[in-house]
C-alpha cells in the first residue's frame, strides 16, 4: 500500500504593529481564522502589546514580539530607529528560517522590515495591507513608504475604492474590503438597565476618531433624551498623545455637564457584546479608509450613524442601512442622533435591512477568498 502523502500547509507570518486591539488587528485575525484550513499562521507583534492574549484566545499560539519603534520628530526617536530596524531585520530573517515561513503579510504600511529584508537579499514574498488614508502623516513620508512597498511587495492591498482614488496608479494595488465578523454568539439584542438607552462609540481614543464630536452633538440634544446615555469603548493604546486626548475628552464632558450621562470603558475583547447592548452606534471619525466599526455594527444588527469621511460610504447605503452625516458637522450629527433615538421602529427596520445587505456584499468570495488567491499567486512566483 502506497504511503499517504500529507501536504504541508504554507506558513504565513503576520507582522502587526498594533500596541492594542485595533480594527486592523481584528481584520487580519479574521483572515487568519477564515484561512486556517489552508495556511498556518504565526504572528509578530510589538513588545508589551496588550493584544497578545486576545490573539491567543482566537487559537493562534505562535506569537513572538519585536521592539517596534515608532518614528517621530523627537531626536532620540530618529537616532534609535534605524539601528533598531536593522536589528529587527536580523531577528526577522532568523525567525523565518526557524519557522520555515513561506510568505509574510505585513499589516501596516509603515512597517519596513519585509522590504528591507528583501533589499538585503531575502527572496521571501510578502504582501502589504494599507489600512489608513494618507492624511494623518506627512505626505512625503506616506509616499516614501508606499513606493518602497511598490518596489518589493507582491501586492499592496487597499480596503476601499475611496482609498485607491487618493493614491497613484500601480499594477500592484488591489482593493479587498474588510471581512465580516466570525459569526454571532448572543441574541440579536441584550437589554441594558431598565429605562436606559445607549449610544455606543467603539473606537480607541485617538485624535481624529471623532469622540469629541459625539460629545458635542450629545450636548445639543441630551435634554430631549433624558433616558439616553453614551458609552465609549476603547483605550489610549499606552501612547502619550492618546492619553492627552483622553484627558481633553474628560474635560469636555465636565464642561458640557454630561458627567452623569457618559460612561467610559476600556478596551474590550468582546465587541459583539458591546454592540448587542447598544441602541445606536456612532462613528464620527474625520477620516476612515474603511471602518470595521461600521461593518461590525451593521453585521450585528445595530442602527448606525457615521460621518461621510471616506470608507463608511462604501459600507452604508444612506437612509437604507444607516445614516451618513457631513464630516465634522456637529449639528448634523445631533439631528441624526435625535431622529433615530425618537424613531425606534424606523431604526430597527433600517438595522434589519443592514444585516441582510452587508452579509451579501461582504461575503467571503469578495473578501477573504481574494486574500487567499493573493497568497497562492505570490507563492507560485
Amino acid at each position: 500500500m502506497a504511503p499517504i502523502l500529507v501536504m504541508k500547509k504554507p506558513r504565513v507570518l503576520i507582522l502587526d504593529n498594533s500596541a492594542s486591539i485595533t480594527g486592523a488587528l481584528r481584520s487580519i485575525v479574521k483572515i487568519a481564522i477564515d484561512l486556517g484550513d489552508e495556511f498556518s499562521f504565526s504572528f509578530i507583534i510589538p513588545k508589551h502589546s496588550n493584544s497578545r492574549q486576545w490573539i491567543d484566545r482566537h487559537g493562534f499560539t505562535d506569537i513572538s514580539e519585536l521592539n517596534f519603534l515608532e518614528l517621530s520628530k523627537r531626536p532620540e526617536s530618529i537616532l534609535f530607529y534605524f539601528p533598531q530596524l536593522l536589528v529587527n531585520v536580523y531577528k526577522l530573517k532568523k525567525y523565518i528560517r526557524q519557522k520555515n515561513i513561506d510568505i509574510i503579510h505585513v499589516n501596516d504600511l509603515y512597517n519596513m522590515l519585509p522590504p528591507l529584508a528583501r533589499a538585503l537579499g531575502s527572496r521571501l514574498p510578502y504582501v502589504c495591507h494599507v489600512r489608513f488614508l494618507p492624511n494623518p502623516f506627512p505626505i512625503f513620508l506616506f509616499m516614501f513608504w508606499l513606493r518602497v512597498h511598490f518596489r518589493f511587495a507582491h501586492k499592496v492591498i487597499l480596503v476601499s475604492d475611496f482609498q485607491r482614488r487618493l493614491l497613484p496608479d500601480n499594477m500592484k494595488l488591489i482593493v479587498i474590503p474588510g471581512e465580516l465578523p466570525d459569526g454571532e454568539r448572543y441574541p440579536e439584542a441584550i437589554p441594558g438597565e431598565s429605562g436606559r438607552k445607549y449610544f455606543l462609540y467603539l473606537s480607541n481614543l485617538i485624535k481624529g476618531k471623532g469622540q469629541d464630536y459625539a460629545i458635542r452633538a450629545f450636548e445639543l440634544i441630551h435634554k430631549q433624551l433624558p433616558e439616553w446615555r453614551m458609552k465609549f469603548v476603547g483605550g489610549d493604546m499606552g501612547l502619550k498623545k492618546n492619553k492627552i486626548y483622553s484627558e481633553n475628552l474628560n474635560q469636555l464632558v465636565l464642561r458640557s455637564g454630561l458627567a452623569d450621562k457618559i460612561e467610559w470603558s476600556g478596551v474590550t475583547d468582546d465587541v459583539e457584546m458591546e454592540y448587542k447592548r447598544s441602541d445606536i452606534v456612532l462613528n464620527f471619525s474625520e477620516s476612515e479608509s474603511f471602518s470595521m466599526t461600521c461593518l461590525e455594527a451593521l453585521y450585528f444588527g445595530r442602527p448606525l450613524i457615521a460621518s461621510d469621511c471616506g470608507g463608511p460610504a462604501e459600507i452604508i447605503d444612506h437612509l437604507v442601512t444607516g445614516l451618513l452625516v457631513e464630516n465634522r458637522n456637529i449639528e448634523a450629527m445631533a439631528n441624526a442622533m435625535l431622529h433615530l433615538a425618537l424613531n425606534e421602529q424606523g431604526r430597527m427596520e433600517m438595522a434589519l435591512r443592514a444585516r441582510d445587505q452587508v452579509r451579501v456584499k461582504f461575503r467571503p468570495e469578495n473578501t477573504t477568498d481574494r486574500v487567499k488567491e493573493v497568497y497562492f499567486v505570490a507563492l507560485r512566483k
